[in-house]
């Protein structure tokens, strides 16, 4: 799951309400799982908060169960609070609010 190959895209809200360092973000922390060798579940789970003006992330996925914490500086917005799903079809890659699913 989640190849390097595959296309990846945002629904019309991604694009409007993430901005666009915090949406690379979540991409990158997918391929690092993958370079790490991590088995990666068709859908990535990440809940989003502010701490201390940074951006939290919960990253998370059932199937194999696994949850990573991380806090990320942000250069140039500021931190949100979503959950946000990354789906990985077999074929392209979508980035999405759970209630556009």
């Amino acid at each position: 799951m989640f190849d390097y190959n595959a296309e990846r895209y945002m629904t019309r809200a991604i694009a409007e309400e993430v901005p666009l360092e915090i949406a690379l973000h979540l991409w990158s922390l997918i391929n690092e799982q993958r370079v790490k060798g991590v088995e990666l579940d068709y859908i990535q789970v990440f809940e989003l908060s502010a701490n201390n003006k940074k951006q939290a992330i919960i990253h998370r996925q059932e199937v194999p169960k696994r949850e990573s914490f991380w806090i990320i500086p942000l250069e140039d917005v500021d931190p949100i609070d979503r959950t946000i799903w990354c789906i990985d079809n077999g074929e392209n890659q979508m980035m999405l609010f759970p209630e556009d699913y």
